[in-house]
């Protein structure tokens, strides 16, 4: 009885996780996209079988599951995407009911990302265990392409001439080009001469299939700990470095906004808190001001 019970349980949660996908594939969302809120829905829907006399679904049970993630201590940024994939399969796929009072989208960290000096990103990449990492952590700093970009870019996608390479569906299923430098070219061709890569700009362990993410996350790792830098940092970090250190180059914002894909100016201006060299050359109105102060010894 039980094992009926487990089987036709899994048969509603595999039929709705699966109408779920095919919307998602019908609105033209990234493969990304569609396997991160797939397995949101899917995690959820295996906490809610799990509670006791199981209750009806509804935006309540959401409310509690929600709850429940902060309390067990994920971030802002996790809870707002569990937030945006179940209420897309509450409205789209199961047509139920979604308040907003009940529901209210959980408010943003201000938090500053984390960032790394030029000092500190040319030891890390000089601290690299081989070429080839010392190749791919120089091309996520140089274009500041997100990780899973990086990983999905192919060879075909760089183009020497323009000087530019395409990244292809990046978040929010958006194309772009980006400007690279000729130094990164230069680099680029020593290492496709050497590595001989296939399909993918970075094979991994079989050649003509994309690196693992969780290898380039653990290399990052490696790599700090062999340049002995112990700042709070991770692969996304260089993604930040390149944002900060091109606004305190001077590189327009804008043009930084569409380099980076980022949706909203707000998101690229939040960098410029970060700029250090931009500090130096600004004036403060009270350092050419001449103020008699009363006698402050008496």
């Amino acid at each position: 009885m039980i094992t009926k019970l487990m089987t036709e349980l899994q048969h509603v949660s595999t039929y709705h996780i699966d109408d779920f996908k095919d919307f998602m594939t019908l609105k033209n969302y990234s493969p990304r996209t569609i396997k991160t809120y797939s397995q949101i829905a899917n995690q959820f829907m295996v906490w809610w079988q799990g509670l006791p006399n199981k209750p009806a679904m509804n935006d309540g049970i959401v409310r509690q599951y929600l709850l429940k993630r902060f309390k067990d201590g994920m971030d802002w940024q996790t809870v707002n995407s569990d937030y945006s994939a179940i209420q897309k399969w509450f409205k789209n796929v199961l047509m139920l009911d979604w308040s907003l009072t009940k529901l209210p989208r959980p408010k943003k960290d201000k938090k500053l990302p984390s960032i790394l000096s030029k000092e500190d990103v040319v030891k890390i990449i000089e601290a690299a265990p081989t070429f080839k990492q010392q190749v791919m952590l120089s091309f996520i700093y140089a274009t500041g392409v997100r990780l899973s970009e990086a990983i999905e870019m192919k060879i075909e996608d760089i183009d020497g001439n323009r000087h530019q390479v395409r990244v292809n569906k990046g978040k929010g299923n958006k194309d772009r080009l980006i400007l690279i430098p000729e130094v990164l070219l230069t680099l680029l061709r020593e290492y496709y001469k050497k590595e001989n890569p296939e399909i993918y700009l970075f094979n991994g362990i079989t050649k003509g299939k994309a690196y693992s993410p969780r290898s380039i996350q653990l290399m990052m790792q490696e790599a700090k700990r062999r340049a002995k830098i112990n700042k709070k940092g991770s692969i996304h970090t260089l993604r930040n470095c390149y944002a900060t250190h091109h606004l305190e180059g001077g590189t327009d914002l804008v043009f930084l906004q569409e380099q980076m894909g980022h949706k909203n100016l707000r998101t690229t201006i939040r960098y410029i808190g970060l700029c250090v060299e931009r500090h130096k050359y600004i004036k403060h109105p009270i350092d050419h001001l001449t103020i008699a102060y009363r006698n402050k010894t008496a």
